[in-house]
């Protein structure tokens, strides 16, 4: 929602890109005076709300600075301004509805444990900016903590920001207090809202099949993603290699040899060039012969440290892999029993090629994407029911906004009935 994001946003962080003591030239009327009402409700039998300009100039103003605007009728920022002064008075309006609501229902007021689970992250919050304006941009004031002269300069600099935009801190506390019964409402509003789990476990098998016919019309994009999370061919393996390479100097010209067409000199050269790594084969497959851990060996032998260790259970090897060198994808295929390895040369170098196990997506895994699929289309129904119950409410209101003030254009009527949301 909105109104919740931009609260939240709000209360977090200052993202003070330019801080300097420059004015603001701002595109709406300055003629406005502070107390100008800018958005009011016109319904009768309701509560009445009113906006003023000078409501809308503090969080206007706030975003200019944070974004080092210093005159928003520039053409390269215009537009931009434009479309935040429509979310600001958006969501301005949103936040008073959403507390006239949370009033109503007896949900304004926050419990003691609320309000200091607020307090701690305002606090938090204002510690980072304090450092922030102390020109510590790369420190966090948690871990080690601001000299005396430190918390002096950053605590001016943040007073000095805060009031160039007409806020104070209290302002921003009040703001995230706001943002805390927003969150207090919306988990009301939607306590029973949810979805059948059965829907996040069609979305999941829906997803199955559509990465089953990727990988039916384009195999190597399905080895090149991430789509082994949810679906693995029959047949496929986890194979683990200690790489005994060549330089990248020489894979290089093995390269070039090939795209010349000379495949025949190229396997040649590499066949020779191999019997570097003669020695050290032998005494890495005695060592497995007798034993020894294989994990144990990618670490010390292996040129491929950091792909081995990107892939801990071993490398997927489906059925005909287009992805890798063809021996390397023959031997790993070629090994009959988990726990079996053999060597194989390509022009990366010699490869002692494990067979780890097989390749599967378990049920536990597959119904863990099942849960993270169930709360999300859980928070996105709970989304949708919050921001039509929010639209029925400020509908209930009856706006009337002072367009020509904060220069932005009136929505057209199909416009209208969509901008709570």
């Amino acid at each position: 929602m909105n109104i919740k994001k931009a609260a939240c946003a709000a209360a977090a962080v200052l993202t003070a890109l330019v801080i300097g003591g420059c004015s603001v030239k701002v595109g709406t009327n300055t003629e406005i005076k502070d107390d100008k009402v800018v958005a009011e409700s016109t319904a009768e039998n309701t509560e009445k709300i009113e906006i003023t300009y000078l409501d809308f100039k503090k969080e206007y103003l706030y975003y200019l600075k944070g974004q080092g605007i210093t005159d928003d009728s520039e053409e390269s920022v215009a537009a931009r301004c434009k479309t935040q002064r429509e979310t600001i008075i958006n969501y301005l309006i949103n936040e008073k509805v959403i507390l006239e609501k949370a009033k109503e229902l007896g949900l304004d007021k926050l419990s003691t444990e609320e309000m200091d689970a607020v307090e701690e992250e305002y606090d938090r919050m204002v510690l980072r900016q304090i450092a922030y304006f102390a020109g510590l941009t790369d420190v966090d004031p948690e871990v080690t903590p601001l000299t005396d002269e430190q918390t002096e300069t950053g605590n001016k600099g943040f007073d000095d920001y805060l009031a160039s935009c007409g806020l104070t801190r209290d302002d921003l506390l009040v703001w995230q207090v706001s943002a805390a019964v927003t969150n207090k409402l919306r988990e009301d509003t939607v306590k029973d809202v949810s979805v059948e789990r059965s829907e996040a476990e069609a979305t999941f098998n829906d997803y199955v099949d559509s990465i089953k016919n990727l990988y039916e019309s384009n195999q190597v994009e399905y080895e090149s993603g991430v789509y082994s999370a949810y679906w693995i061919p029959e047949g496929s393996r986890r194979i683990k290699h200690i790489l005994l390479g060549f330089q990248d100097t020489f894979t290089d010209e093995l390269g070039q040899m090939r795209e010349n067409g000379d495949n025949e000199g190229a396997d040649k050269l590499r066949e020779e060039k191999s019997a570097e790594f003669a020695e050290t084969k032998e005494k890495i497959i005695n060592m497995l012969d007798n034993g020894a851990d294989f994990d144990e060996l990618i670490d010390e032998y292996s040129a491929d440290k950091e792909g081995s260790s990107a892939n801990p259970d071993g490398y997927l090897l489906v059925p005909d892999s287009q992805l890798y060198m063809e021996e390397f994808t023959e031997m790993g295929q070629s090994l009959e029993n988990i726990g079996d390895y053999d060597t194989a040369l390509t022009d990366y170098g010699l490869h002692i090629v494990l067979y780890a196990g097989d390749a599967v997506v378990t049920k536990e895994s597959a119904e863990s994407y099942v849960d993270y699929i169930f709360e999300l289309l859980n928070d996105e129904k709970k989304d949708v029911y919050f921001n039509d119950s929010l639209k029925e409410w400020r509908d209930a209101y009856k706006f009337k906004t002072d367009y020509d003030a904060l220069k932005i254009d009136e929505p057209a009527e199909s416009e209208k009935s969509t901008e709570a949301s």
